[in-house]
């Protein structure tokens, strides 16, 4: 199989995993938000999350990505005793990592509690202790992860994408069966209060963590045979001490976990000033809780799911352009940076807008109706084109050794939301902080461009050529999506949930028809989806 076959199957075995995760993960939050009651029932959950992504990202220190690459590129060379070495090690290494980081978050908590809630005299409903001891049940989560994580990087190493994805999926299945199921009993049927339904719903991420652990544990006894035959077949004579291996791999997973960090930072800032920013404004304390819920829930799930795609995307990207990058073979990396920034654009530009366009009854659908949750969506959507090209950028710079350019970039853009944040809170209220984090992302994928076009070597002319037509095909599809939508809230309600779920399917089914029928007939659809798609396209005589 081609370089540009086992990216393209990668990508997708790996996108059609995550995507069905952030589906399963946006889904979940309708029966959640029924059972919990609102934004303001949410926000322990909230508080809670946000620390322990951060923890989570700093407990596996970047390694899975990291063991990945490094074990794609000794198997390259043929020398798999060295891959094994590394696998076995990092396991370890690991192991300790995560039980580490669930002491860190276990003992911090109470200070994360307090700079979020009290560093404005806030006056909600939840206090310092309920937010500490929620965070302190989630923090058990962090004992497993690294270790899960790190398992899926080796798999994926030896180009065995299968396990990760089905892992990823039966991850978060079992969180969330668990978590519905929790906390409807501690609400429902034992008549409990909303902190332990809440607790329940964060320690449900140790129990889809245990259940994929299982899923790799059945995968790798069925593989670990042929990578024994690999080992065996080892000639090379190739060994690294694991003093020269480990620095090897901090030097990889160094920017792997600044770039994991920095949209979880962006919203730690948001957690920390954004109530702080609403007080200076002169937003009442109450309304606080709901706000925040807001912006790093409820609209969040929604913009994420156009960004599915870049998480599939930045794990197969990396090992991929590795090699070709390594080999010498720059047109073949040309096209594998061109494939993955085109079929990017072509799915997050259309999806991230169409949600802004629907941004009303998309939200009532999955919640309730909200007026201010809509505004801030809307202002929302369009950062999901910005925060998939990140990912993937940060990926690419990755795959052509320029890791330092990369830790650099996202560090200033971190700094750059940081100082905006607080100002822009102000100013503008809960968007402010949307504006801030769109204009750090700008600022990063600006300059992973321009560090793309120097060191790869890559003409950035066709790509700004086909970012453009994606945007002509997009606002076609969405002035006919506009009309559409006119005509229907003539006579149904964007208020009423029956209601507003028949214009979102009616929108979304002439948004993608439109848009569909457009990018066959001039060819964009079989470019970035395949020669199959085209064969459709010649079916319809539109091409």
């Amino acid at each position: 199989m081609s370089e540009s076959s086992s990216l393209v199957r990668s990508t997708f075995i790996l996108t059609a995993s995550i995507f069905i995760t952030k589906i399963l993960g946006i889904l979940y939050v309708i029966p959640f938000y029924a059972i919990i009651g609102g934004e303001s029932n949410l926000a322990p959950y909230t508080y809670a999350y946000q620390p322990y992504v951060v923890m989570l990202t700093i407990a596996g220190a970047g390694v899975p990505l990291a063991v990945a690459k490094y074990v794609s590129k000794y198997n390259a060379l043929g020398a798999y005793r060295v891959s094994e070495k590394l696998y076995k090690s990092s396991l370890l290494v690991m192991s300790l990592s995560g039980l580490l980081g669930f002491i860190i978050l276990y003992l911090l908590s109470p200070m994360i509690a307090e700079a979020t809630l009290a560093g404005d005299g806030h006056q909600g409903a939840w206090s310092v202790d309920d937010i500490t001891h929620i965070m302190r049940v989630i923090s058990f989560a962090v004992i497993f992860i690294p270790f899960l994580a790190t398992w899926r990087g080796i798999f994926q190493g030896y180009d065995s994408m299968g396990p990760t994805a089905v892992s990823t999926v039966i991850e978060q299945i079992a969180r969330i069966i668990f978590l519905l199921v929790g906390a409807y009993l501690v609400l429902h049927v034992f008549d409990k209060g909303l902190l332990l339904a809440n607790e329940v719903a964060t320690f449900a991420a140790a129990i889809g963590a245990v259940f994929a652990l299982l899923t790799l544990w059945y995968y790798w006894r069925k593989r670990k045979p042929f990578i024994d035959q690999m080992i065996d077949s080892d000639a090379t004579g190739i060994d690294v001490g694991y003093r020269s291996m480990y620095k090897e791999i901090l030097l990889y997973s160094i920017p792997f976990v600044i770039v994991s960090l920095c949209v979880p930072l962006y919203i730690m800032i948001d957690q920390f000033t954004h109530n702080k920013g609403l007080a200076i404004a002169g937003v009442p304390a109450a309304q606080h809780d709901q706000l925040l819920t807001m912006l790093n829930l409820t609209t969040n799930k929604l913009v994420m799911i156009p960004t599915s795609l870049a998480g599939g995307f930045a794990i197969s990207v990396v090992p991929s352009i590795t090699r070709t990058f390594a080999s010498g073979r720059i047109r073949e990396m040309h096209q594998q940076i061109r494939t993955a920034l085109g079929v990017l654009m072509y799915l997050t530009v259309p999806a991230s807008l169409g949600i802004l366009l629907l941004a009303a009854p998309l939200y009532t659908v999955f919640y309730s109706y909200d007026t201010t949750a809509t505004h801030i969506l809307m202002f929302y959507a369009p950062v999901g084109i910005l925060l998939s090209l990140m990912s993937v950028t940060a990926a690419i710079l990755q795959g052509i050794d320029k890791q330092s350019l990369t830790v650099w970039i996202v560090l200033g853009s971190i700094v750059l939301k940081a100082v905006l944040n607080l100002p822009l809170i102000i100013l503008f209220k809960t968007n402010g902080a949307v504006f801030a984090t769109a204009i750090a992302l700008l600022f990063a994928i600006i300059c992973n461009m321009i560090v793309i076009r120097k060191y790869a070597h890559f003409p950035l002319r066709s790509t700004l050529k086909e970012t453009v037509q994606i945007a002509t095909f997009t606002a076609i599809m969405l002035m006919a999506t506009g009309f559409v939508y006119w005509i229907l809230t003539q006579f149904l309600s964007v208020e009423v949930k029956a209601q507003a779920l028949i214009i979102v399917i009616i929108c979304g089914l002439v948004g993608g028809l439109v848009y569909g029928l457009i990018t066959l007939k001039t060819g964009h659809a079989e470019r970035y989806l395949g020669k199959r798609v085209g064969g459709l396209a010649r079916k319809l005589h539109l091409s």
